[in-house]
């Protein structure tokens, strides 16, 4: 098996897998509950946010747990934009074209509520800009929203320069960092972002655990619960905590920072293996998404003349797992939103590129075999 598909999911270390396994046999109490077992939990729980927190660089009483990316997202939106229009603040919103699903489709939901976004695609260079979000802005606007690392192209943006602005502005400003943490050689915590997300199996912890990290710029801007109930995660979000699942995700977290160095080295050597074996495979193709500022184990190519979907199928036959675009869109293969906005006006772009994307597991033979494979499906064989 060659598995080229790390954007979409990550294996799970097998620390984190130990992890999980020691707290579903022997932490099983509930976090809520008053008696020792459950007090143990509740202390675990903390000293993994604590952990988490350290190790990203912010208050560990800004993290709060949810069920993922998909929900931290909804959340921070949903809470944002009605607390700045309950206040009287204008209910607008600029935000880029590229964002993933779980950004885009909450936007959509706003909009059917009263709220206006303005959806900002890439300049000629490919590139966002702190300046195309100041000129999107008018009187009433609330905030601003980019993603890190784009989860399709491996376009990075400039989230530190757009959250400066948006700061010195008086804007909140949401960023989906879920593709960055494990992508860039960044200070997570330092980005000026009133919100950031991050999500488990995006860094080989399981799916199903994710983080929002909530740091208003006003007092006011407070943080609305999108779940109601029990009042746990400091009566923000309501939900029996999943202590196995939490523990696993500090660990993650843990063995990032021990080995980030490590992997965005590796990365970068794969990286440079494949683009020497595309530039003599004698393939007919381009590269998607922002040429100059890109991560270097997210690539979107462009096999002119190539259908995705067929592509798909046939290197499925060979045991060979990559995606066409996001995999968080209920297994459809349909044309890509993300380069839509790229190419507007290059629609074969759209239903011709396929999405390559590394892990720490990944070898230079995994990535040979890829592009041998796709010459081999160009000659017919």
């Amino acid at each position: 098996m060659i598995y080229l598909d790390y954007a979409a999911t990550t294996p799970i270390d097998d620390e984190v897998v130990e992890t999980i396994q020691d707290a579903l046999v022997h932490n099983f109490g509930n976090p809520s509950s008053i008696y020792r077992i459950g007090k143990k939990s509740k202390r675990q729980i903390q000293n993994a946010r604590t952990s988490i927190a350290e190790s990203i660089g912010v208050p560990d009483k800004s993290l709060f747990f949810t069920s993922g990316a998909t929900e931290a997202n909804n959340w921070a939106l949903r809470s944002q934009a009605y607390q700045a229009r309950k206040l009287g603040l204008g209910n607008h919103i600029v935000a880029t074209a590229i964002e993933h699903p779980s950004v885009k489709e909450e936007l959509a939901f706003l909009e059917q509520n009263g709220f206006q976004v303005s959806y900002l695609k890439p300049d000629s260079n490919g590139a966002y800009t702190a300046e195309a979000f100041r000129n999107a802005s008018q009187a009433g606007t609330i905030g601003w929203v980019a993603m890190a690392v784009n989860n399709e192209v491996g376009s990075i943006l400039p989230v530190f320069e757009i959250g400066q602005a948006a700061q010195v502005a008086g804007y909140w400003f949401h960023v989906d960092a879920v593709q960055a943490f494990q992508t860039v050689d960044w200070d997570m915590g330092s980005i000026p972002a009133t919100s950031l997300v991050a999500s488990g199996h995006k860094i080989y912890a399981p799916k199903g655990i994710g983080l929002l990290i909530y740091r208003p710029w006003r007092e006011e801007m407070i943080l609305n619960p999108l779940l109601h109930g029990g009042g746990q995660e400091a009566k923000q979000r309501s939900g029996t905590e999943n202590t196995p699942y939490i523990l696993g995700l500090a660990k993650a977290f843990e063995l990032l920072k021990q080995e980030r160095a490590e992997r965005l080295a590796h990365y970068a050597h794969l990286a440079q293996h494949f683009k020497a074996l595309l530039e003599t495979s004698g393939l007919a193709i381009a590269m998607n998404g922002d040429p100059h500022n890109r991560v270097n184990n997210i690539h979107s190519i462009w096999l002119l003349g190539q259908e995705a979907s067929r592509l798909l199928i046939q290197l499925d036959l060979r045991d060979i797992y990559i995606s066409a675009g996001s995999a968080c869109s209920a297994g459809s293969v349909s044309d890509s939103p993300i380069l839509q906005a790229y190419y507007p006006e290059e629609p074969d772009r759209w239903h011709e590129s396929l999405r390559v994307s590394f892990g720490k597991q990944t070898s230079e033979e995994d990535i040979t075999q890829f592009v041998n494979a796709l010459i081999q499906i160009q000659k017919g064989r």
